[in-house]
């Protein structure tokens, strides 16, 4: 008999029951059972650290696996919530086992699954399991929640320029933040620098050029940049913050402890509901450390982010690539439009090269007009050659009549062979004739791999002449109608045209 044993711990505590100690009464549980049959045991012990929230666990995927295959006859653990502490996924896997024939025990719950009456208590017993994880983990977010509340630290990564110290409040000690003073300078050059009126990416382009990393050594990156600025933790406690949080609807303390002599701790951004889920806003509490930046100056970040959303969403609509063309390096190109004596000067330019500088790309800054113009007359070339249309992934036509004709030559052989077995069943040649059959066998199903593969190429390629017939009349449609497409229609019909465009220092490249 071949007994599945599944151990596992969902966290490393040393008072709770071991994979080993689970493991040994499992098998000890099944000596006494089956005392009368020999047993094998297949252990399945690799999930230690693993929750039973849910079955993404790999030994316990790898049982289900052997369950499937037919390798076992029963599973066995040491506790009905070692498989899982849902009542859906318990279940599930119960009508799995079921399905396969494979008999499920339990060593600390015993009951028979066979009537119905045990099964009736096995699922209670998944159901109250469930109910334990969930009030555990409603406690947990609920002590998370009061920490925060009380100006507490509740944990993970530190703020940069910030961190912790532990302190004794009534008779339990708690993590607070602090001002790490060394470390705050950049912090305050973040806001300094955005507030004198630079973008995001222009800030994280001075870091590069200046050397400026963050605590860990790494250049900064757009979203952390922004993720300082849109912190609380930064922010005095000062009464125009309390007004601001105040109309967006935030939880908060009380107005008169708004005083401007602390900063803020922002708390409750995420839930804890087996997933993190991202919650609408944060709530706020008053920190012990002392304040970073002024009310003020915070919230004009704040509305600054807003005004930049708002120039975002009325981009000029110049150039016809754009969504399209990606450069010879690999990142996108975006356009960068200048106003000079009441003229507009647009031009592509590598992200990459606009974050990290020179040194990363250099394929530099090039007019819109020129790049739009030379897309054009590729376009042309194209109308006046439709064979030049090259798909990414391309292939020929392969003729199969000489394939299906040695595929019909082997299967008449191996038909008269057979025959000819069947006559000489007791002769001494027999035995060369199973083997010449075997050797036409072996290459039949080499022919039909081949024929297999032939024909497919041939679909896939009558699927791409029709994609060369739909991309050449999209051309001559574009060209036909350019000067009279708005520019929405021009860059819509291109992206569903043209799979890319590479921007380079050597010239234009369309992808199909």
């Amino acid at each position: 008999m071949q007994i599945g044993i599944y151990a596992r711990k969902s966290v490393y505590r040393d008072n709770s029951d071991s994979v080993q100690v689970q493991i040994k009464a499992c098998k000890d549980y099944a000596h006494i059972i089956y005392h009368d049959t020999d047993l094998e045991f297949v252990i399945y012990d690799q999930d230690e650290g693993f929750s039973g929230k849910n079955t993404n666990r790999p030994s316990f995927q790898q049982l289900l696996t052997d369950v499937r295959a037919g390798k076992l006859d029963v599973v066995m653990v040491y506790k009905l919530d070692r498989i899982s502490r849902s009542v859906k996924d318990f279940s599930d896997t119960y009508e799995l086992l079921q399905s396969h024939n494979v008999a499920f025990l339990s060593v600390k719950e015993t009951f028979d699954t066979s009537t119905p009456i045990g099964r009736t208590v096995m699922y209670i017993l998944a159901a109250f399991a469930q109910l334990e994880r969930e009030n555990t983990s409603e406690r947990v977010s609920d002590s998370m929640m009061a920490l925060g509340a009380g100006g507490k630290w509740t944990g993970g990564r530190l703020p940069p320029g910030m961190t912790s110290i532990r302190k004794i409040v009534g008779d339990k000690e708690h993590s607070f933040l602090i001002v790490d003073n060394e470390r705050i300078g950049v912090v305050r050059t973040i806001f300094e620098l955005y507030l004198s009126g630079r973008t995001i990416t222009s800030i994280e382009r001075y870091f590069r050029d200046n050397g400026i990393r963050t605590e860990s050594g790494k250049f900064f990156g757009t979203n952390q940049i922004y993720s300082v600025l849109s912190n609380p933790v930064y922010c005095s406690n000062a009464p125009e913050a309390y007004y601001y949080f105040h109309e967006k609807g935030y939880r908060l303390p009380e107005i008169q402890q708004f005083d401007g002599t602390r900063g803020l701790i922002g708390y409750g951004k995420t839930k804890q509901t087996g997933k993190q889920v991202r919650t609408d806003r944060w709530a706020i509490a008053i920190g012990i450390h002392e304040p970073v930046i002024p009310a003020s100056d915070w919230i004009r970040c704040q509305e600054r982010f807003g005004e930049n959303k708002m120039y975002r969403a009325n981009k000029y609509e110049i150039g016809i690539l754009k969504g399209i063309l990606r450069c010879e390096c690999g990142s996108r190109v975006e356009i960068r439009t200048y106003e000079k004596n009441n003229r507009l000067f647009s031009y592509y330019c590598c992200a990459k090269m606009t974050r990290q500088g020179k040194s990363a790309c250099n394929t530099g800054y090039m007019k819109v007009e020129t790049v739009d113009s030379a897309f054009i007359d590729k376009l042309q070339a194209i109308k006046l050659n439709p064979d030049s249309i090259v798909l990414k992934t391309d292939s020929g036509y392969i003729n199969t009549d000489k394939l299906r004709a040695n595929l019909k030559k082997n299967t008449d052989a191996i038909r008269n062979l057979t025959n000819a077995l069947m006559s000489n069943s007791e002769s001494s040649a027999a035995a060369y004739i199973i083997a010449q059959i075997e050797a036409l066998d072996k290459e039949k199903r080499l022919l039909e791999n081949k024929l297999a593969a032939a024909e497919q190429s041939n679909r896939d390629a009558a699927t791409a002449a029709e994609t060369k017939e739909s991309i050449y009349r999209n051309i001559c449609w574009l060209l036909e109608n350019f000067d009279h497409m708005t520019y929405k229609e021009k860059n819509e019909l291109i992206k569903n045209t043209v799979t890319s465009c590479i921007l380079g220092v050597n010239g234009l490249r369309i992808i199909f």
